[in-house]
């Protein structure tokens, strides 16, 4: 029986489809939801802190904004959560939410262990051969180290590009403006 479902969400267009499903399945089961986003430096607007060498003042004040850019990053994480959580209790789905820092996979896997999570659902960016093997694969780690059931959520543009590889040739469509003469 499912009772808690852990979702690790991203902050995305194309991670709605996570979020979705697992609303889906919550309702469904009559579940309760853990919404968890894991900040993390390979984000793609994840907060860079330059660093110079020779300068020290500099060095200060860049440290400064760095810290003032995390902090509005680890904001907009909140908010992002708050939104959902929000979206799900509207919903009648009882939801919780936290935001971490690390690495997502230990991440997610450590808070299913300590919540006790039956199921988690995680997203896939589809990632294959080297590019997996050297950036890594946060749904490849969670599937082999999780205390529970893992569901991964393929985005469908993904599936569709794969697929893209075998054209087929179709019959190109007549449209109203070109007559057909027998």
């Amino acid at each position: 029986m499912i009772n808690k479902i852990l979702v690790a969400v991203e902050r995305s267009d194309k991670d709605n489809l996570v979020f979705d499903s697992a609303l889906s399945l919550a309702k469904t089961t009559n579940a309760t939801l853990m919404l968890l986003h894991v900040l993390s430096e390979n984000e793609v607007n994840y907060p860079i802190l330059p660093t110079y060498a020779y300068y020290p003042i500099l060095d200060d004040l860049d440290d400064q904004k760095y810290q003032e850019q995390l902090s509005q990053y680890k904001q907009l994480g909140i908010d992002f959560l708050q939104n959902l959580t929000q979206k799900a209790t509207e919903s009648g789905v009882n939801t919780e939410y936290t935001q971490s820092s690390g690495n997502p996979g230990r991440k997610i896997c450590e808070l299913a262990s300590t919540w006790e999570a039956d199921l988690i659902l995680v997203g896939s960016r589809g990632l294959k051969g080297f590019k997996e093997m050297f950036l890594g694969s946060v749904s490849n780690y969670v599937t082999h180290h999780a205390p529970c059931s893992v569901l991964i959520m393929r985005n469908p543009l993904e599936r569709e590009s794969a697929s893209d590889s075998t054209v087929s040739e179709e019959k190109p469509a007549t449209t109203d403006s070109q007559q057909l003469t027998t």
